[in-house]
Formats: C-alpha cells, sequence, structure tokens
C-alpha cells in the first residue's frame, strides 16, 4: 500500500475526530489571535521542565498558569517557576544549560528567544536556593542586584536566604557584575559573599561550603549522565543536538534510518498491541496558546513539539523529527495532536474548549483552569509487533532496517575534591535514576556555619534549609514525574523556614488534573 492509499485510509478514520477539529479551531483560531503583536516578530522558544518532584507552581505574570506542575510541561517567556517546601524543580535549556531549584526557592525565565548561536536566555532567581550548569553563550543569570554571565561551561549556586546572596563556582569561569560598584570574576572551586551595606564590597574565598542540596544536584547529574550513555548517532547532525532532551529519546527507544523516510524513532513500549502515543498525558492551559499537550512519558517531551507520528503497518507506531532536527510550531497556529498517519479508526485526543483567560480570583490574580488528565486504556486488537531491542531488524515502509547503534557515552561531570575544600561527605547510597535526598544522608558540621565575610555581610543559611524534614510520594504520571525517569518514591529534605511562598501539600494526578478527566 502506498503512502497516498494510507493517508486516504487515515483521513477516512479519522472522520469524526476531523469534524470535531474543524469546530474546535474556530474557537483556538480567536484565542491564538490574541497573542502579543511583538510576539509575532520573534519565533516563540521553549525551556522544559524536567523534572518535578513535590508542589511545584507554573506561572506568568498575575496568571496562575498550574498550581501542581508537572514534567515535560514547556516553558515559554515569562514563565515563574516556584516550588513549596516539599517541591523541587529542573529545567532544561535547548544548548544543554539546566537549572535546578530546591525547596521554597523561584525562578522567572525573562528572556527566552532565538535559536543557536543567536539564541538569549535570562534567568532571573527570585528566592531561594538554585543551582546553574551553563554552557558558553549569551545566557545571563540576575540574582537581587547582580547579574552572572559564564565563560565555558560552568557549574555554579547561587543561594538568596540571606540577601544580597551568594554565589559559588564548582567549576568553569563566571563574571560578576552588580551594577557599576562591583566586576569579579570567579574560578572553579571559589565563592563570594556580597555584602548587602555597601555593593563594591564582598567576601571571596578559594574554598565552597557545602550544602545539604549539593548531594540532591550531583544526583540530577547522575541521572542524565546515565540518558547520555545511551546516545546515538542520529541526532548528530541536527542544528539542536545539544538539547538533552534527545538524550531521553536515546534511552527510551530505537533510533532508525529509513530510506525515503529519514530518522524515525520508537519507544520500547510501542512493541505492545495497542500502543498510543496520546495514551497518557495532560491539556494544560497557557495564556498564549490555550491548551497544549504534555506527556506523561519520561521521555515524551520532543516528540510532542514538532515531527509527526506515523503508524507503519507491521511495525507500528514511530516519530519522525523533521529535516535538521526539532522546529516545534509554537508560532504555526497549530498546537493539537501531531498525528501524521494513523491507523484505520485511530482518534487522537481531543483537546477541551478553548477559553480566552482563566476566571479572575482573588488580589486580581488569574486562578488556574484546571489541568485536564488523559488517560486512554490500550487496546487489545492488532497483530504482534516486533520488539524495539535495538538487535533485530525491522521492516518500516517497506524497508527492512536496523537500529541505530549507541556512540560512546560522554565523560561524566565529576564535582572535583579541589571544589569542597574540607568537604564532609554525605553518606547513603546515590541511586543514578533517583534523586532521593535528606535523611538518607548526614549534614557534615560544617553546614550552617558563618563564614568569615566583611562588614554587613550575612552567615550561610544552610542550617536552616537543611532542618525540618518533608516526605513526599510523587507520582511518576504526575507532580512526581521526571524527565530522567526518576524513581516514584522520594524523601526531600525541605526547609525548615517559609520565604512567603505558596502552602498547602502536593497532591496525586488528581490534584494535578483539578480532578478533572478527559478521554
Amino acid at each position: 500500500m502506498n503512502q497516498l492509499e494510507k493517508r486516504i485510509r487515515n483521513w477516512i478514520g479519522l472522520g469524526h475526530s476531523l469534524i470535531w477539529f474543524a469546530a474546535f479551531g474556530v474557537g483556538a483560531g480567536l484565542l491564538l489571535l490574541t497573542a502579543r503583536a511583538d510576539d509575532a516578530a520573534q519565533a516563540s522558544r521553549a525551556a522544559r521542565l524536567s523534572s518535578v518532584v513535590g508542589q511545584v507552581q507554573i506561572s506568568q505574570g498575575a496568571v496562575l498558569v498550574t498550581d501542581q506542575a508537572v514534567a515535560n510541561a514547556p516553558l515559554f517567556e515569562g514563565m515563574s517557576v516556584a516550588t513549596a517546601e516539599d517541591g523541587r524543580a529542573e529545567i532544561q535549556l535547548e544548548d544543554g544549560s539546566v537549572a535546578r531549584l530546591s525547596p521554597n526557592s523561584s525562578l522567572t525565565l525573562t528572556v527566552l528567544r532565538g535559536q543557536g548561536d543567536a539564541g538569549q536566555a535570562e534567568v532571573v532567581l527570585e528566592s531561594g536556593l538554585a543551582y546553574f550548569e551553563v554552557q558558553a553563550g549569551a545566557d545571563r543569570i540576575l540574582f537581587g542586584d547582580s547579574v552572572v554571565t559564564a565563560s565555558g561551561f560552568t557549574v555554579m549556586r547561587i543561594n538568596l536566604d540571606n540577601p544580597p546572596g551568594d554565589l559559588a563556582v564548582f567549576s568553569g569561569n563566571a563574571h560578576l557584575e552588580r551594577g557599576s560598584a562591583l566586576t569579579l570574576d570567579l574560578h572553579g572551586g571559589e565563592s563570594l559573599v556580597l555584602n548587602g551595606a555597601d555593593a563594591s564590597r564582598y567576601d571571596l574565598t578559594e574554598s565552597i561550603e557545602p550544602d545539604s542540596w549539593d548531594s540532591w544536584n550531583s544526583d540530577r547529574d547522575q541521572v542524565l549522565t546515565g540518558l547520555a550513555a545511551s546516545k546515538t548517532g542520529a541526532t548528530k547532525s541536527y542544528a539542536d543536538s545539544s538539547n538533552p532532551a534527545w538524550n531521553d529519546l536515546d534511552a527510551n527507544g530505537s533510533w532508525y534510518n529509513v530510506p525515503g523516510q529519514g530518522n524515525v524513532w520508537s519507544p520500547f513500549a510501542a512493541s505492545g498491541a495497542g500502543w498510543d502515543p496520546y495514551g497518557s498525558g495532560y491539556w494544560m492551559w497557557t495564556p498564549r496558546y490555550g491548551y497544549i499537550w504534555v506527556s506523561s512519558y519520561s521521555w515524551g517531551y520532543l516528540p510532542f513539539q514538532c515531527g509527526n507520528w506515523n503508524y507503519y503497518d507491521s511495525f507500528g507506531w514511530g516519530w519522525m523529527p523533521g529535516t535538521g532536527g526539532c522546529s516545534p510550531w509554537w508560532d504555526s497556529g497549530y498546537v493539537g495532536p501531531n498525528i501524521g498517519i494513523g491507523y484505520g479508526g485511530y482518534r487522537p485526543p481531543i483537546p477541551p474548549h478553548p477559553r480566552p483567560r482563566p476566571p479572575i480570583g482573588r488580589g486580581g490574580h488569574f486562578e488556574a483552569l484546571p489541568m485536564v488528565a488523559v488517560s486512554r486504556r490500550p487496546t487489545a486488537e492488532g497483530n504482534a509487533l516486533p520488539a524495539r531491542d535495538g538487535k533485530s531488524a525491522v521492516t518500516i515502509a517497506g524497508q527492512t532496517v536496523q537500529a541505530v547503534r549507541p556512540l560512546n557515552p560522554r565523560p561524566r561531570y565529576n564535582h572535583s575534591a579541589s571544589a569542597f575544600v574540607n568537604r564532609t561527605s554525605f553518606q547513603g547510597a546515590s541511586s543514578g535514576a533517583s534523586s532521593a535526598t535528606g535523611t538518607a544522608r548526614a549534614i557534615g558540621p560544617g553546614l550552617g556555619s558563618s563564614r568569615a565575610a566583611g562588614a554587613g555581610s550575612s552567615a550561610s543559611s544552610g542550617a536552616a534549609r537543611a532542618s525540618g524534614i518533608a516526605s513526599h510520594a510523587a507520582s511518576t504520571a504526575s507532580h512526581g514525574s521526571s524527565g530522567g525517569g526518576a524513581s516514584a518514591g522520594h524523601s526531600a529534605s525541605g526547609s525548615g523556614s517559609s520565604r512567603g511562598g505558596f502552602s498547602g501539600g502536593g497532591g496525586g494526578a488528581s490534584h494535578a488534573s483539578g480532578g478533572a478527566s478527559h478521554r
């Protein structure tokens, strides 16, 4: 059966869905036309909320997007992420840069535009403690009245518990500016405490005092390193090949270079009869695009932003990213399911009816529209499909092909001993695919001790953060899910003090979806 015949069959099978989408498109079109005119001048860019543990909120200005975020949610320019006392979050940028928020912390993506070498990103740490792994580029990190940029790959920790804050550079080189009062370069193994009374004064030491959350940051590094160990050469020619989201695909499925088709990726789970690329996820409302799809699959970020899912006879579902890599369609006017060729009778999930904006809550702030959960049971129909084991030959679009083999793993980043002078080792097994911290690790005796600092400088807040233990059972399909495949059970060392963020514990899937379900 040629491709034209398959498309005709698919169109017939999708008849009812297309009728609905025609009606939906009118409302969606009106919503998309409300996007700001200045946004239209530049292609949109998104960061990935790659890991969520505990209660995490997403907002944009006065609009609360969701009071319980889930992993794989795209984050656009102007969006803020805030963690509660039991919350942790990781954000990935396309160039490989990573930001991680510990409990009671928040940041805002104030600038997120451009692609490749012309790309610009600006992140403002609003409160709390965060880790940043920055690739060389034009990225800027703001905290208090200070601005930090990096030269080459740089790993740093910023703590705003005691304003104007302190900075620790684990590796690489950082350049800090505090208005016209201070300009300073820091190198790996150095830390800085800013002076609240005099912007030109600071305390610089050639050592880094450990924080209880350093181990969590290292655990997340191990997760990403484990995913990168399965990296293949399928995406090496893509313009966005440094995006860590590609590693999720390498680790959770197989790539096939199909003549006449290009690269086709298929998850290991797709060998099961009735598997559905849109089988599990959420519709999340956003101020600019209305409802967008957020997949619950751990790898489910890039395959739902670009390209097409196609169903191939005798093989099943496969995803084609397109020529040159992933080019998201945020400005194309369409943000629904990306099904190219399905099988007869397949119907993708239907987005909820769009609303121009959420209802106004107390204090003039906009309340979040509930996330709508989707859980589609696999059908028992269809013949057995070939395993995606990377070893067996498969037939795709009439071509017999072998899976693309993994490359050698990249060197693992290692926090060198020189970066932690007098560091006391944290005890307890670290879990490559788990981010468990807290009671499993002992806090070093130096944690929370005051730093030798100039007049007006603040003491370390490590002890305050390390106090108080919060236990949180996370759901992989909801707010406990992690783009790195983190385990469902987490025990977190939360902060004993609140920084004025939102309150309330994280709920399960029903909390994340506002109790709503959609099939």
